[in-house]
């Protein structure tokens, strides 16, 4: 099989659902997804071609197995991961937080990642050939906002487990990258002050937010042949908000 199959965790929604959509018009990617809650915008992806969507709730290793098991069984291979999904959260003061929230955002950005990858490179492995590629967020660069201490925590700690595959995967033909997009508006940033977003794009040096466009548009070439003597880099994706 020539084409590329690229598997997207969390492509219901935001950026995923992006790349989703510009990979389905490539001929030479066949595009499997992740999503856990069914919508309108799963069933629309669904129709389109060499589109397959994998109900899979990440945070269960076994669904997870079955899920890449399956795409492994239909297509006999997997090129490229995608680590992408994570959920929706209100940031919070930390002082009132609570475990469950940090929880919830390490078991699908973390947890999540750790079962995929763990998965994917398997086959990776026996290939000897495969990507695997990771969203952060730009703030991993810099000082972070307020009220978002767990997402910036998974989001850390994800970039640790990147760090540590890109060295050790990569003898097996394996290389892990990440990109770290700014505040992109989706619904992660749905839930922030009208007059935050509004400070935040008159402050920016590109006077806006990035675009899932922005972010699709460099995951398109880390999948590409282009990048492939790319490994363990971590690529902002932000217009020069931080450095």
């Amino acid at each position: 099989m020539k084409e590329k199959v690229v598997l997207i965790t969390g492509g219901s929604r935001g950026l995923g659902k992006k790349i989703v959509e510009r990979l389905a018009v490539n001929n030479d990617s066949i595009v499997c997804f992740t999503y856990v809650n069914p919508t309108e915008i799963v069933l629309k992806q669904s129709q389109e071609k060499k589109v397959y969507p994998f109900l899979c709730d990440q945070q269960n290793e076994e669904e997870v197995k079955s899920a890449v098991n399956s795409i492994h069984s239909e297509f006999g291979k997997i090129d490229i991961l995608i680590n992408n999904a994570c959920p929706a959260f209100t940031p919070s003061d930390f002082l009132d937080s609570q475990w469950g929230s940090f929880q919830s955002l390490l078991d699908v950005n973390v947890k999540g990642a750790y079962f995929f990858s763990k998965e994917v490179s398997r086959l990776m492995k026996e290939a000897h050939s495969g990507k695997i590629i990771n969203i952060l967020s730009s703030y991993v660069f810099n000082l972070p906002p307020e009220k978002i201490a767990f997402y910036i925590t998974a989001k850390y700690a994800l970039l640790g487990l990147s760090k540590a595959l890109a060295v050790e995967l990569a003898k097996y033909g394996i290389t892990v990258n990440m990109i770290s997009p700014g505040l992109m508006a989706t619904d992660l940033s749905q839930y922030l002050p009208r007059k935050f977003l509004e400070v935040y794009s008159k402050k920016h040096p590109m006077g806006r937010m990035t675009t899932t466009d922005d972010a699709a548009d460099i995951l398109e070439f880390l999948i590409s042949d282009k990048a492939d003597f790319l490994n363990g880099v971590n690529i902002p994706v932000n217009g020069g908000e931080m450095f």
